[in-house]
């Protein structure tokens, strides 16, 4: 009786290049990474949503290994599935965010969905740093997180850390929300996204510092 023969599987073509999107925390030891991926003589850019586990190099340093745990799809493909609202909104979205912005999202208001999102974070930091209403926008995040007496600041750190967070939040606002506020900006649903996961991740620093200030 003849034996058969398996077909040996053909590689995958080769990465020429890879943009890790967002990443978030998932349990002590994984996080949860989103990358764009192109590969070598394919014109479609694919999203990988996969878990890394925490393990170490040679020298002993931390470093965060892919998993099998993960789905990878068309970009395209991948837009029409967060277009139905399956689970990944919730996985990588702060709670906040997704109660602010998705129904604007789902209506396709994406300067709406970007504006509330922003604002939520705004209203945050007014309230953990008990900041008085007047003061909005940059004003308020240089008030926050200024370097040497911000309520919000972490003195612990280096004074360039300290001065770079209150950057961050200050341009977040500057660029995403204020523009918002005064105009009609034009918005794809893919930037929509990632200005969403950047307010993920304001919010989630914000409920870092409400924990360590607890």
């Amino acid at each position: 009786m003849a034996t058969k023969r398996s077909t040996p599987k053909k590689a995958p073509p080769p990465i020429c290049s890879r943009e890790l999107l967002a990443q978030t925390p998932r349990r002590s030891y994984e996080q949860l990474r989103l990358s764009r991926v192109c590969y070598e003589g394919n014109p479609n850019s694919y999203m990988d949503l996969r878990i890394f586990h925490r393990g170490y190099d040679e020298e002993g340093n931390e470093v965060f290994h892919p998993t099998k745990q993960g789905v990878h799809v068309e970009e395209e493909q991948m837009q029409r599935l967060l277009g139905k609202w399956t689970l990944v909104p919730s996985v990588l979205l702060h709670p906040t965010v997704t109660k602010q912005s998705l129904p604007a999202l789902q209506r396709e208001e994406f300067d709406t969905a970007v504006f509330r999102a922003l604002k939520a974070v705004e209203v945050r930091v007014r309230k953990l740093g008990n900041l008085p209403s007047e003061l909005v926008g940059t004003s308020l995040m240089r008030k926050a997180f200024d370097v040497e007496q911000g309520p919000l600041t972490d003195t612990a750190v280096p004074k360039a850390e300290r001065e770079a967070r209150s950057h961050l939040f200050c341009g977040a606002i500057g660029c995403y929300k204020n523009p918002h506020s005064h105009r009609e900006v034009p918005l794809s649903f893919q930037e929509t996204f990632e200005v969403l996961l950047l307010a993920s991740h304001l919010m989630r620093t914000l409920d870092r510092i409400a924990s360590s200030d607890a």
